[in-house]
């Protein structure tokens, strides 16, 4: 069994200082990889089908493929790799767009330093990773005050599910069942006001470094 492998990243970014300095702080990790990178998406693109990376870190806005076509692409083929989105857009939409895509982190540039080792270590864990300021940016006052109707057990299980907890380990954790979980699941949306396909992992995705931190 190995034991040392190591992450295998591509990186891409038209910006070559940017690139630059992305590589440079990926290499203060000595089990990171930079396999390939590219200035465009097309190049890009082609070194994520060929070299198949553990993870690919993308520029949102890239020439001739943008990160949001290449992360649709990743999805629709079923490549066994994890991207990352590396950005200066702080916006909602943006945020959804790249999510919606398949996008396992958002990182804003400005903050790069300090979370990509991060977002690396979480994904490569099974988690997923979003700037914490970008996090606050999404937060508004009125979801902060929502989680005051939560029960405790909600409250628990909300924890949980940001923890990427599975149904079946929290319904063992809490000697609940399953079905009971669900439920809760179901009134955490409602009383949240969350819904749709997805809408409590989307929620938690958009807020995960708030409710850890914050009830």
């Amino acid at each position: 069994m190995e034991t040392n492998k190591k992450t295998r990243i591509v990186i891409a970014d038209d910006h070559p200082l940017l690139l630059k300095g992305l590589k440079f702080t990926l290499r203060m990790d000595e089990s990171i990889e930079v396999v390939g990178e590219a200035i465009e998406g097309k190049t890009a693109l082609k070194l994520i089908e060929e070299l198949l990376p553990d993870i690919a870190i993308l520029d949102y806005d890239m020439p001739q493929l943008s990160g949001v076509e290449i992360l649709k692409t990743i999805s629709e083929n079923d490549f066994p790799v994890k991207p990352i989105i590396f950005t200066m857009h702080n916006d909602a939409e943006t945020f959804h767009n790249a999510i919606l895509a398949g996008a396992k982190g958002y990182i804003l540039k400005d903050t790069v330093d300090d979370d990509i080792l991060k977002a690396i270590s979480e994904i490569n864990n099974g988690g997923t990773f979003i700037s914490p300021i970008m996090a606050g940016h999404l937060l508004n006052n009125n979801e902060i005050n929502h989680w005051k109707y939560l029960t405790n057990t909600e409250i628990k299980i909300l924890k949980m599910v940001a923890k990427n907890k599975t149904t079946k380990e929290i319904a063992n954790e809490l000697f609940i069942s399953k079905r009971t979980v669900d439920r809760h699941r179901s009134n955490i949306c409602e009383k949240l006001n969350i819904h749709g396909n997805n809408a409590l992992i989307k929620y938690i995705i958009e807020n995960r470094e708030n409710i850890l931190s914050h009830i």
